[in-house]
């Protein structure tokens, strides 16, 4: 059961220890020929999967709508994103950095308000397809020939519940994972139908601001536009903000090398 369990983990979550962003001049003449885009309109939740470890009694993980039902005796040590689309049939997966000694997370001042997706967090990405008519999300490389089937089931249209990951190699499945037996940490995610796209440096950011005197700035995405590039076999993706970012302030875009992709976009 433990070897599953790491298994699984490692499915749903794609680890790095460092944020590998970089602040990039790519826009600075306008969108460039090549770019494409995936547009989060309307039609797409946000689903977000935040776990808590109770401390009160050890090991025991439980995933909670927001930090007001932690209680005092909990601490947030985890946050994923899962944007869902029905209506375009596509999902995107956001791991955000990882919380290895499980105390990123532990302070609020880290997490801003949960509608907003802090991309100064963000770790890995995952481009899913939507079966239509089904609870099924399917994550594809075309590269490797390895897909990750999600199969869900939601409730009451708030919460969505992994229940199934089926993990396949050149169309055949190979490993079969129930997340209730394998996963102590329940994978589900509750919906939110208000969201942005933000960036923040929450470590650095604050002491300047507290130093000058001056409330917090707010950055959000500039067009709600998730773009991405094909050079060969690689592939790199932006987000675009309303401000400059810093520490030099002299652009307002960050990209993604194809190491924070587990699989290729659209």
């Amino acid at each position: 059961m433990k070897r599953i369990s790491t298994l699984l983990f490692c499915i749903l979550i794609f680890f790095s220890c460092a944020r590998k962003f970089s602040i990039t001049s790519t826009f600075r003449k306008g969108i460039p020929d090549g770019m494409q885009q995936l547009v989060i309109d309307s039609s797409y939740h946000l689903y977000i999967r935040e776990v808590f470890l109770d401390t009160s009694d050890a090991g025991d993980k439980m995933v909670l709508i927001n930090n007001n039902n932690a209680g005092t005796g909990n601490k947030l040590i985890e946050i994923e994103y899962l944007l869902l689309s029905e209506l375009q049939n596509r999902s995107v997966y956001i791991a955000t950095i990882p919380d290895k000694y499980q105390t990123y997370y532990a302070k609020k001042i880290k997490y801003l308000k949960r509608e907003y997706l802090n991309a100064y967090d963000f770790s890995t990405f995952r481009f899913g397809k939507k079966v239509t008519g089904d609870n099924v999300i399917v994550f594809e490389n075309t590269i490797t020939k390895h897909s990750d089937t999600w199969n869900y089931s939601i409730e009451k249209d708030s919460i969505l519940h992994v229940y199934e990951v089926v993990e396949r190699i050149n169309g055949d499945a190979s490993n079969v994972y129930l997340t209730d037996e394998a996963l102590s940490r329940t994978a589900s995610f509750i919906r939110t139908d208000s969201f942005r796209i933000a960036f923040r440096n929450m470590d650095k950011e604050k002491k300047v601001e507290k130093k000058r005197g001056r409330p917090p700035l707010q950055r959000f995405s500039k067009d709600n536009i998730i773009y991405y590039r094909r050079d060969g076999n690689k592939y790199t993706i932006y987000f675009r903000f309303n401000k400059t970012l810093p520490p030099r302030y002299k652009d307002s875009t960050i990209s993604f090398g194809n190491t924070r992709l587990v699989n290729a976009p659209f």
